[in-house]
């Protein structure tokens, strides 16, 4: 059988003629106190290779070279962290800016928008006022020219009857106009009877007012519509009641009260 001799460091037996199983055994023993050797100077602050010694022991101070290392490391990475901030900053200040600006820009057109709705409102107001009173003049413009156009057929028509020499022409009575006669109208009754004056007296004496009543058809109506007017001299009577009268007079017979004059009513 294989045999052989080894000798422990510092002096020990020597193992001969071992069974090959305790020899590896004793071989794997030596070996690993060997390799912790390291380890326990390492751990040993009092050993001459200790690297963790205490100040004075004869050995470098490696704390200070790591805190050097470790110092020049954080301003790399101080520096490597600005590098990296840096765009984030400035796209996170231009997007703060665009922010604004487009704030702004909404502020802006909202205010433009409700400024515009307003300015149109108005000037649809003012179109509207300006149709409205080109519409009102207009209608003046036609009142009058109907006016203008029913005097001069009246004065046309007493010229007529003054110059020539006849019987007086009635009018048949007819059904009243639903709508009634227009204000036009009516001035055009009045002036065909009374020239308008609301004072007026025929020269009988038979017929007064505006509208030229008898004393019999005043009262009548109003027994109907005014007994307080009853007695009242058509003459002396407000023209606001005289007028009422009228179209009283007119909703019962129709312009055909009115003989002559009644052509100027529907």
């Amino acid at each position: 059988m294989f045999s052989f001799c080894l000798r422990l460091p510092g002096g020990g037996r020597t193992l001969e003629n071992q069974p090959i199983v305790e020899r590896w055994r004793f071989v794997v023993v030596v070996l690993a106190t060997i390799a912790a050797l390291p380890l326990f100077l390492f751990e040993n602050p009092n050993s001459t290779g200790s690297l963790t010694g205490m100040a004075g022991a004869g050995t470098t101070a490696v704390p200070a070279l790591d805190e050097q290392l470790v110092e020049e490391g954080g301003q790399q990475d101080s520096d490597r962290v600005d590098e990296l901030l840096l765009p984030l900053t400035e796209r996170a200040e231009d997007w703060h800016s665009a922010r604004i600006v487009f704030d702004k820009a909404n502020r802006f057109r909202s205010a433009a928008v409700k400024y515009e709705a307003e300015a149109l409102e108005l000037a649809s107001e003012i179109a509207a006022a300006e149709f409205s009173e080109r519409d009102k003049r207009l209608e003046i413009q036609m009142e009058e020219e109907q006016r203008r156009k029913l005097f001069a057929e009246e004065d046309a028509r007493r010229e007529r009857v003054i110059s020539t020499p006849g019987p007086t022409t009635t009018i048949v009575a007819t059904e009243p106009d639903p709508d009634g006669p227009t204000r036009v109208q009516w001035e055009a009754l009045r002036y065909c009877e009374s020239t308008g004056n609301y004072q007026a007296v025929s020269p009988t004496g038979m017929y007064r007012g505006a509208y030229q009543f008898s004393i019999e058809t005043w009262d009548w109506i109003a027994g109907l519509y005014h007994e307080n007017l009853i007695g009242v001299d058509p003459a002396e009577a407000n023209p606001s009641d005289q007028d009422h009268m009228a179209l009283h007079l007119y909703q019962l017979r129709g312009r055909g009260q009115w003989p002559v004059c009644g052509r100027y009513l529907p």
